[in-house]
């Protein structure tokens, strides 16, 4: 079962929402109380544990509907159907005293039924929404571990030790993902620690010392919550907050990358106010993004909802409004990304004005390093994805890096993930370090720099070195033309290949 659309009417700061179309992965954007928590709450409203429905009624109405349009209902789903199809959940919300009240309708091949519906089960598996919402953090963590608070599904991680506790069985379903996961996001394992009254989640330290998670940092509880609800749901539906809270943006994107994993077989309705879950997941294919705003002149406030059309212009401006750095970024002709500052400021201040003058409407960039080309590259990727701009600079980009072992590494790696790339975008260097191109007077310092082995050194002594570089260029130019010519032969011949590749597209 999933979720196809939705309608809210009368229900907090909504009037009439309209249908809001949803797909695998749906992402709220908007100001500060504009109205992107009204829709996550209308969700769970269907489960035990949502949100008391009295104050969600809007002023002056007697109550508030929300309809629920659900699809690839099957036998087993957690609404009791006999049949495979499509369905309508209505829920009502009396302004008044009264609990939240609602109704089922089905229809199939075998017709339309229609009956009185009990919200969801918050108990696994009987359950359908995992909230995962802004007051998710717990004052305390319960200690007791018994099945009944393993099997509960709320809104904070109070009973996050009973969770981690079926998880650290090598046996149980979704042990592996969530030790993976644990390993590749936070770089440790957290599972439980015994305590007085049960077990804690926390770790061991090398001297069998326990180290609980409440004394970790702020971001942990959130980011192994989450990871622990992953690696038990299937079919269900997520409703994530601000999923960028406490999280350091590496971390963040390893998170995002699983949640479009995760989509396969899970629905996420997802508000934020960061740029990098915006790009990440709206430029995954089975992604839509709604745009959510206030009336501010309305009182009470009155909230609006729109899908964003799927425009360069109109994901630029998105971008812009959320304080995105590249707000320049459709004024490129394409892209070059290079290993290091060192290549990025010979070719963009030397090589490309002098030999490949075409060049000069590309953007140059510097990724810091090996390590960093392969991931400035798929940010970059997704950036394009989000902002519909794949095909514009799919063949306006190149990549290159020194021809050493781990360039040669990335290079390839590249080439096999984005195969529907021409694979001459991706390219190493012949020499194994750029500062072999420097002009042969600079040969001598060129093997010294690079011949030291500590590793501050070695970057302080190439730093220096491409300022006296630099500096020689600057003051002769002709002379400098002349030997830039001999020694970087190899670069300028790329160059001029790229520039007549540009020219074309």
């Amino acid at each position: 079962m999933q979720i196809a659309s939705l309608q809210l009417q009368n229900f907090r700061s909504f009037v009439d929402s309209g249908a809001i179309h949803l797909d695998q992965i749906n992402v709220l954007i908007g100001p500060n109380n504009s109205g992107k928590t009204s829709i996550l709450r209308a969700i769970h409203l269907i489960q035990v544990g949502g949100p008391s429905p009295q104050p969600e009624v809007r002023i002056n109405a007697t109550e508030a509907r929300i309809v629920i349009e659900v699809e690839k209902l099957k036998p087993g789903d957690p609404i009791a159907v006999q049949h495979s199809g499509t369905g309508t959940i209505t829920v009502t919300v009396p302004s008044g005293a009264g609990g939240v009240g609602l109704a089922f309708t089905g229809f199939s091949q075998h017709g339309q039924s229609s009956h009185a519906l009990k919200q969801l089960s918050n108990m696994e598996p009987d359950h359908f929404v995992v909230p995962y919402l802004s007051k998710r953090k717990a004052a305390t963590y319960q200690e007791d571990v018994r099945s009944d608070n393993a099997l509960r599904v709320q809104s904070d991680l109070s009973f996050l030790a009973a969770k981690l506790s079926r998880l650290s069985n090598p046996e149980f379903p979704g042990h592996e993902q969530y030790r993976n996961t644990c390993k590749q996001i936070l770089g440790f394992v957290v599972s439980t620690v015994p305590s007085a009254n049960g077990q804690r989640p926390g770790i061991y330290l090398p001297d069998r010392k326990p180290l609980f998670i409440d004394q970790m940092g702020e971001g942990v509880p959130n980011i192994v919550g989450l990871l622990a609800d992953l690696a038990l749901s299937r079919n269900k539906i997520f409703l994530i907050e601000e999923p960028e809270n406490d999280l350091h943006p590496k971390a963040l994107k390893a998170l995002l990358d699983l949640i479009i994993e995760s989509s396969k077989h899970n629905q996420f309705v997802i508000s934020t106010h960061s740029n990098i879950v915006v790009r990440h997941l709206a430029s995954a294919d089975n992604s839509k993004l709604h745009s959510v705003t206030n009336k501010q002149v309305a009182m009470p406030p009155e909230a609006a909802i729109a899908e964003v059309e799927p425009t360069v212009e109109a994901r630029l401006q998105l971008l812009r409004d959320l304080g995105y750095s590249f707000s320049d970024f459709d004024l490129w002709d394409g892209w070059l990304l290079l290993e290091e500052s060192s290549a990025e400021r010979i070719i963009r201040d030397y090589l490309i004005p002098w030999f490949a003058p075409k060049l000069t409407r590309i953007r140059t960039l510097a990724a810091g390093g090996i390590d960093e080309v392969e991931p400035t590259f798929n940010d970059f990727h997704r950036l394009v994805r989000f902002t519909h701009l794949e095909e514009a600079y799919r063949n306006s980009t190149w990549v290159r890096v020194d021809g050493d072992e781990p360039g040669t590494k990335t290079i390839n790696a590249l080439k096999e993930k984005y195969s529907t790339w021409q694979p001459d975008r991706f390219a190493c260097f012949g020499n194994s370090q750029f500062e072999h191109y420097y002009p042969a007077i600079f040969s001598v310092k060129v093997d010294d720099a690079l011949s030291k082995i500590d590793k501050r050194e070695r970057r302080e002594a190439k730093r220096q070195l491409l300022n006296e570089v630099r500096a020689w260029l600057d003051e002769d130019e002709a002379r400098g033309k002349t030997a830039l010519e001999q020694s970087a032969a190899e670069v300028i011949a790329d160059l001029k290949q790229i520039e007549s590749q540009a020219v074309k597209h």
